[in-house]
């Protein structure tokens, strides 16, 4: 066993704080169902048909799987059984091999108070290419949600795990929490982050992922529908789950995975389910209305004026910004129309909008970038020139201490970097880890960008 202060910090620290959150909320279903006799009925459904529906499952693998033992795939069995000694398991719970025409998985679960562990057979291949560290690695994380007792803690929170958002969200903690005790346990950190690359994209091709590059490309994925997509998932992204394996072994990595304000919209939504029945009257009414009156009013919206924005059509910008459309709208994502103007280089666009007040340092809440910064990333270098020329402030960071002459450095653009020191950037700003843009331009070898920012506006 190992201490206790030690097994505590391998626990991720969301996990027990979404699972109270869980809790709480299953609890006021429960007792909301209470209040009316018609709906007592429904609880007992609630609890037994996922369980009836787990039971056959599970049945069916018992009897058409093939249990690990020490004679049958042996290699498998030690590596199991080593990894429960390890883990204080008393014994090894029963593992199985089923064939999954190709898919790459393995779950934990139990089976009328027996705890199973189930392994896909194209997972299992990987001990043919010399992957026993990969898969002690997989065993483990599913030893883990055995030894977290997750699997008995989401009986009590099953009214949260239908929910969207809060039942996700748990699931989403205990699943880092497992990565972190197998990665431990298993003390192979490459290993570790391996076996989650073989989930990623095969058994195979696993050896040939630049890593690296694989996390800057998920990392650079924002906007409303990737949020969405990962929010109503079970499991986080993969690349999110080998760059918490980097963090947690100290691994110095310079990617940044930045984290989005919508985490609150959990609570919110929570809260509007449960007391959304009372109002769910006067919300109709008024929804039907503000439709009524808009088709009515046939008057210029701030959809329109991001549409105009996004498709490069000048004369529809300049007519809705005349009927008075605010030219710092925002779209779901929290994009305005002078971020559109930046990303497609549109300066005649992107000037009307000034003129008409737009606000050149708003950010949009994702990542916090702003006009300045969606110029500096898609290389609109007359947009950036006009941007600072208007007094874009070329300093401004964000949460983590990111400015746009580090945008500008670790993309290697020279012109937009010199743009940036004649407009009065400082080249000494540093981030939360306390890097200058000069360390981004030399770790991505930009010298002639790190020399210049040494000399500064003497260039």
């Amino acid at each position: 066993m190992i201490p206790y202060d030690q097994a505590q910090s391998l626990i991720h620290k969301k996990e027990k704080r979404y699972y109270v959150l869980a809790l709480i909320f299953s609890i006021a279903v429960y007792l909301a169902l209470f209040v009316t006799i018609i709906f007592i009925a429904i609880i007992p459904i609630l609890i037994l048909l996922p369980l009836f529906a787990q039971a056959i499952m599970l049945a069916t693998i018992r009897t058409n799987g093939v249990r690990i033992t020490p004679r049958q795939f042996p290699e498998v069995f030690e590596i199991a059984q080593e990894q429960c000694a390890k883990m204080g398991f008393a014994t090894v719970p029963d593992i199985y091999i089923m064939e999954s025409s190709g898919v790459l998985n393995a779950f934990a679960s139990r089976f009328f108070g027996r705890n199973m562990v189930v392994l896909y057979s194209d997972l299992c291949e990987i001990l043919q290419t010399g992957g026993e560290k990969e898969l002690a690695f997989i065993i483990s994380h599913e030893l883990a949600h055995i030894k977290r007792n997750h699997l008995t803690k989401q009986l009590l929170i099953i009214p949260a795990l239908w929910f969207p958002f809060i039942g996700e969200a748990y699931s989403r903690a205990c699943e880092y929490t497992c990565d972190r005790m197998a990665a431990h346990f298993t003390d192979d950190a490459e290993s570790a982050m391996n076996g989650l690359t073989i989930l990623a994209i095969g058994k195979t091709l696993y050896k040939r992922v630049d890593r690296e590059q694989y996390l800057m490309q998920s990392s650079y994925e924002k906007g409303f529908f990737v949020w969405l997509a990962e929010k109503l998932s079970t499991h986080p992204p993969l690349p999110k789950r080998i760059h918490a394996i980097q963090q947690f072994a100290g691994i110095p990595t310079e990617i940044v995975f930045k984290s989005t304000r919508f985490g609150a919209i959990i609570a919110v939504i929570a809260v509007l389910v449960l007391a959304g029945s009372i109002g769910i009257g006067v919300t109709f009414s008024k929804s039907i209305d503000t439709f009524i009156s808009s088709a009515v009013a046939d008057t210029p919206t701030d959809e329109e004026l991001l549409g105009a924005a996004s498709e490069s059509d000048l004369q529809r910008v300049q007519s809705l910004l005349a009927a008075g459309v605010d030219p710092n709208a925002t779209d779901e994502e929290g994009w305005t129309a002078l971020m559109w103007a930046s990303q497609l280089n549109e300066t005649a666009i992107g000037a009307a909008l000034i003129d008409a007040g737009a606000d050149l340092d708003m950010a949009e809440m994702s990542y916090e970038e702003t006009a300045l910064t969606v110029a500096l990333y898609n290389s609109s270098l007359e947009m950036v020139a006009l941007l600072l020329e208007e007094g874009a402030n070329p300093d401004l960071q964000d949460s983590e201490g990111w400015t746009p002459l580090m945008t500008a450095a670790s993309n290697g653009d020279v012109e937009a970097t010199r743009l940036l020191l004649e407009a009065g950037a400082n080249p000494m700003k540093v981030d939360e880890m306390g890097y200058t843009a000069e360390d981004y331009a030399l770790e991505n070898g930009f010298e002639d960008i790190a020399l210049m920012l040494q000399q500064g506006n003497q260039i």
